[in-house]
């Protein structure tokens, strides 16, 4: 499905390749939008687009927004990540060593108030139904192109790519030597 069929999300930057002195291999370059959009703790889908291709639909209510949701692809080639992040980040890598265009698009769950139940009661508190909204925009992807997005590995239960794999392991055991 391409990026120009949708009509409710907003591109909010670019992947890169980081060139700075450190160790993350992707940056990313934020588009003109306001710094309430990127740190919004609102729920949020967020699409990834490769040349005009949605290739990964993903949802967050994690907090710092949208900027501290990719800050985990960023940076997926340090530490220990898990597959997931590594693999989307090898990916992105990938396409931008291929020439490609790697975009982000946000679609902003709108928040309400709702009443919650904790251990000792309950209490009115501000919630986004992102993971409502994740699953529709799924839903609707599903519903046009037949199937999942190439990059949702996990909704789609496809393994994730041998060299990926082996990547990943082999930064893992890196990792554990050092």
């Amino acid at each position: 499905m391409q990026i120009t069929e949708v009509t409710t999300a907003i591109k909010v930057g670019n992947f890169t390749i980081n060139t700075r002195e450190n160790k993350a291999r992707l940056r990313m370059e934020w588009a003109n939008v306001s710094k309430d959009m990127l740190t919004s703790n609102a729920g949020r889908v967020y699409l990834m687009v490769v040349d005009g291709e949605i290739k990964k639909i993903g949802g967050s209510v994690s907090k710092g927004g949208i900027k501290s949701t990719m800050s985990f692809y960023e940076s997926a080639n340090c530490g220990r990540p898990s597959i997931r992040s590594f693999g989307i980040q090898q990916l992105i890598f990938e396409e931008l060593e291929a020439g490609k265009e790697v975009e982000i698009y946000l679609i902003t769950s709108e928040q309400v108030i709702a009443p919650v139940k904790g251990l000792l009661g309950k209490k009115d508190v501000m919630i986004s139904a992102f993971k409502e909204m994740e699953e529709s925009c799924l839903s609707d992807y599903v519903q046009v192109e037949g199937d999942y997005p190439d990059w949702n590995f996990q909704e789609s239960g496809r393994a994730w790519n041998t060299h990926i794999q082996q990547l990943h392991a082999q930064m893992l055991a890196e990792s554990a030597s050092s």
